[in-house]
């Protein structure tokens, strides 16, 4: 008999390798599993074992539960002699960005831990045979496409900044381009040392040591003991009651959910207007703190909570699957820009969550010790009346996210698009004081505000890659266009 499942995501290889799990006989989870270490190779601008994240997980006998497994702050904070922190601007095209990186901008990893989390709580099959298909490709390694190109050709700065690479993603002295393979001669080592020594071998063994040691020689924060204490943790996850549905939302370290729900409210109030409930949000210039008081404010019952310090995420993905039985998880993770330091051996980059720039009003190294960083990632879910999952996405696109999402289950269940109609649906957003919004918006722009039309699909505006659940059980999957999304179902 055919197996029934849905798959989306942000490249077609990750999405790929997650199908041969569900086709061999694995789970929704089992496929999550190889699908977040095929990222590793590629989507190397948005995930690695340096990276974090969140993931919604549903099943039927157990509901929504939400794995925070983001990045968490040094246990101490050293004065620094040699502290290894370099600023880089990002010529985004329409702007540029600045951002910082280096050993002083590491945070613990967590993507490792959500890997073995997963499966101790969810998967069907043994670890070694989730992880065989991702050991293959790693032999072949994978051509770049062309959402992955393009952040590479931002990011060069960084990626050059670390010499072990540079026959990985330079070649004849140039970033590799479109169609040229990207191959990590360390990568099938790496995940075979997964495979035996587990998640300690990982955060207890030798790759927390070896961190620690660059860490301390070339003038970063991280250490050992930092890996050592690292734990994922699973928190309650919040319902918001929007348009007759259940949207689950991550709780806090995500700050995502939160913001989710305050928008909904002011949607109701200003009768769905977006333009009028994005410029109500933004005006109160909103701190984290000032969040989570408003949320709380809003709907005590929810119980929200930060639970940390500052926040993070630009590069940035998410895929969803969904089986037959219903098992489903939407993951998303980041390395933000990644520091420019990669494990050797692994080559594996480490993240840069503390070299944010936006993130620290207080000042560089200003962080709280020991705590999780926040972040808008914000993967989500929807359950109809009965408590059955309906719907389930998330999205890149850092401060945007939460809007982008929140936009798409309006034109899903207020105007009653299609999936598709809905993707393609325009978007709109507030930023640098101008309305900025994709061709074809409907709303009137009022005439006071300035306004900016972009005349193409941008990932400015996310890429909320989709799995929508018909009544009679069949399944629709859809990459958002905007960040080359790719999908595919079978019902």
């Amino acid at each position: 008999m055919p197996k029934t499942y849905a798959i989306s995501g942000g490249h077609e290889t990750t999405v790929e390798i997650a199908e041969m799990i569900l086709n061999e006989g694995g789970n929704a989870f089992d496929a999550a599993i190889a699908a977040h270490l095929t990222m590793y190779l590629t989507e190397p601008c948005m995930a690695s074992a340096g990276a974090g994240g969140f993931a919604l997980c549903y099943r039927e006998s157990d509901g929504v539960r939400m794995l925070d497994f983001f990045t968490q702050t040094p246990r101490n904070k050293e004065d620094l002699l040699n502290r290894d922190f370099e600023s880089i601007v990002v010529n985004f095209g329409n702007e540029t960005e600045e951002f910082h990186i280096g050993m002083a901008s590491i945070a613990a990893p967590g993507s490792v831990a959500a890997l073995f989390e997963l499966h101790k709580n969810y998967a069907s099959m043994p670890f070694r045979e989730i992880a065989a298909p991702v050991k293959d490709l790693a032999r072949r390694g994978v051509p770049l496409n062309t959402f992955q190109s393009i952040d590479l050709g931002l990011l060069e700065v960084v990626f050059e900044r670390d010499p072990s690479v540079k026959d990985i993603f330079f070649k004849d002295g140039r970033i590799l381009g479109e169609g040229e393979n990207l191959f990590m001669p360390h990568l099938e080592d790496f995940i075979d040392f997964l495979i035996d020594e587990g998640v300690d071998g990982f955060y207890k063994g030798q790759i927390g040591a070896q961190v620690d040691k660059d860490s301390r020689e070339r003038g970063g924060y991280i250490r050992r003991e930092d890996f050592e204490n690292y734990r994922c943790n699973w928190r309650d996850v919040i319902v918001l009651e929007h348009l007759g549905k259940q949207i689950i939302v991550p709780n806090g370290p995500s700050v995502g959910g939160a913001i989710m729900g305050l928008l909904f409210k002011l949607q109701r109030e200003n009768k769905h207007d977006w333009i009028r409930s994005i410029l109500d949000f933004k005006k109160r210039k909103y701190t984290l703190k000032q969040i989570e008081n408003a949320f709380n404010s809003n709907f005590p019952q929810l119980d929200y909570s930060l639970n940390s310090g500052p926040s993070a995420n630009n590069g940035t993905s998410h895929f969803n699957i969904m089986d037959g039985d219903r098992n489903a998880i939407a993951l998303t993770c980041t390395i933000g820009e990644g520091c420019g330091y990669f494990v050797p051996g692994t080559n594996m980059q480490m993240n840069n969550m503390m070299g944010e720039s936006f993130l620290l009003p207080e000042g560089f190294h200003n962080w709280q010790k020991d705590v999780r960083l926040n972040s808008m990632m914000t993967p989500t879910m929807v359950l109809d009346a009965q408590g059955a999952i309906e719907f389930l996405c998330g999205s890149g696109g850092a401060g945007r996210i939460p809007y982008m999402i929140a936009q798409m289950l309006e034109y899903v269940y207020l105007k009653n698009m299609s999936l598709e109609e809905a993707m393609h649906a325009s978007r709109v957003y507030y930023h640098n004081n101008i309305i900025q919004f994709e061709t074809g918006y409907e709303a009137e722009i009022p005439a006071s505000m300035d306004s900016k039309e972009w005349m193409e699909q941008s990932l400015f505006y996310g890429g909320v890659h989709s799995i929508q659940i018909d009544g009679d059980g069949s399944m629709r999957a859809m990459g958002d266009p905007r960040r080359y999304g790719v999908a595919v179902s079978r019902s």
